[in-house]
């Protein structure tokens, strides 16, 4: 029976999207990886959304890549699906307008650059994170250790991400990579609240703080402070 693989909810300028295969633990397919890119896309041309929050249906964020469908293959097919992901990863991190993750459940893989792709992060406090793939001997994708260093300490991504470890959503709050902890039964609430209090702030402004933010995330790491004057507000 066909589907949609993503539940849309527009609202008084705010959008959510739910990644809905929940019977798979929202693993991302190819299929789900086209839906994705189309919406971010869609999203990129919209003008009158302020705050988008993506989310996963049932009890599951994301687990990452279907296993079943990449054991199947070829050398195109997986190259296609990666260059997928970072499409429309890379498009969702580079939206004009803020971003939310309500982490519902377990984010591995690829579910993991679904949270990181955003600006701000809640959590479910039994939501479990990680990245399976190096049990597996796949290199993350979506540019996980590039995007995971530029967030949090460089030892510390080394660890998660050399070890393939899972590590719990207060873990995660005190290595930066996410915002606040909520119970499950509140995440969704907590989260459309926060999404209403940016949504008061006049649009321009707002995507002129984001378009700084994106600037400064875009300097070298390690460069000399002075670059920050470059930057145009």
């Amino acid at each position: 029976m066909n589907k949609d693989l993503l539940i849309i909810h527009a609202e008084s300028g705010i959008v959510s999207i739910t990644v809905n295969r929940p019977e798979l633990r929202n693993a991302f397919s190819t299929p789900l990886m086209e839906a994705m890119c189309k919406k971010m896309d869609e999203m990129k041309g919209r003008q009158d959304v302020k705050v988008l929050i993506v989310t996963g249906a049932g009890s599951s964020f994301s687990s990452g890549r279907d296993l079943k469908e990449s054991a199947a293959h070829t050398k195109e097919q997986a190259e296609r699906f990666m260059l997928l992901g970072e499409r429309w990863s890379t498009t969702l991190r580079e939206l004009p307008i803020p971003t939310i993750a309500a982490v519902n459940g377990p984010a591995f893989g690829w579910g993991m650059v679904l949270m990181l792709s955003c600006d701000i992060r809640l959590a479910a406090g039994d939501a479990v994170l990680g990245y399976p793939e190096t049990a597996l001997g796949v290199f993350p994708g979506g540019d996980a250790t590039v995007r995971l260093t530029r967030q949090t300490f460089v030892p510390a991504a080394k660890d998660l991400v050399l070890t393939g470890r899972r590590f719990d959503a207060r873990e995660g709050y005190r290595l930066g990579l996410v915002n606040r902890v909520t119970s499950k039964k509140d995440l969704l609430r907590e989260t459309k609240a926060l999404a209403n209090e940016i949504a008061q702030h006049p649009l321009e402004k707002i995507k002129s703080m984001k378009s700084t933010f994106l600037k400064v995330e875009a300097m070298p790491r390690f460069g000399h402070l002075s670059v920050a004057e470059n930057i145009d507000r």
